[in-house]
């Protein structure tokens, strides 16, 4: 249910893409080498990789409640920010199946705004929560997003990252019962 929720949302308001924590809010990085990536770089951006993810499955599961608080399912709620989207429509059939969804009522519409509203400031709660997180770790959100731009075309520091991960998740205390 969430998946279906958050694919809408990351269309019609451009929400973080997973693993990308602020790339959006964040002008790219022109014409830079890439900063070499040390020994100490790894744990420390898995560290704040995890935090990031935390946070950003926690603020799917709460968009996923306003939309509900407003009466829309989560169905619905795609099926409308379907016809919000320009471009939905790949060809006659996509546009026949869109206009059918299209068939809202002014009070769709309204629960429909006022859920958008709520997750655009979940959004922007959420990524600032997420620069102090990264930040708590001692990475710049620009090493971070570096760090991320790197590890996207580089599979042996994927696998890196995701060793310090596993290792990180291996050494945390168990929760008390």
């Amino acid at each position: 249910m969430v998946r279906f929720c958050v694919a809408a949302l990351l269309v019609v308001l451009a929400w973080l893409t997973p693993g990308s924590a602020l790339a959006a809010s964040r002008p790219p990085l022109l014409a830079q080498a890439p900063a070499a990536v040390t020994a100490t770089d790894i744990p420390t951006f898995a560290k704040a990789y995890q935090a990031v993810q935390t946070l950003r499955m926690k603020a799917e599961n709460d968009m996923v409640k306003a939309v509900e608080a407003e009466g829309l399912s989560i169905d619905r709620f795609n099926a409308i920010a379907e016809t919000q989207i320009d471009g939905a429509a790949e060809s006659p059939d996509d546009m026949a199946k869109i206009a059918q969804r299209a068939k809202f009522s002014k009070q769709e519409n309204k629960q429909f705004k006022t859920a958008v509203d709520h997750i655009i400031a979940i959004r922007q709660a959420t990524e600032n929560e997420m620069e102090l997180a990264i930040e708590a770790e001692g990475l710049s959100i620009d090493a971070f997003n570096t760090l991320l731009e790197q590890a996207a075309d580089d599979t042996d520091l994927q696998r890196q990252i995701s060793d310090a991960i596993v290792k990180q998740t291996l050494t945390k205390p168990a929760p008390e019962s």
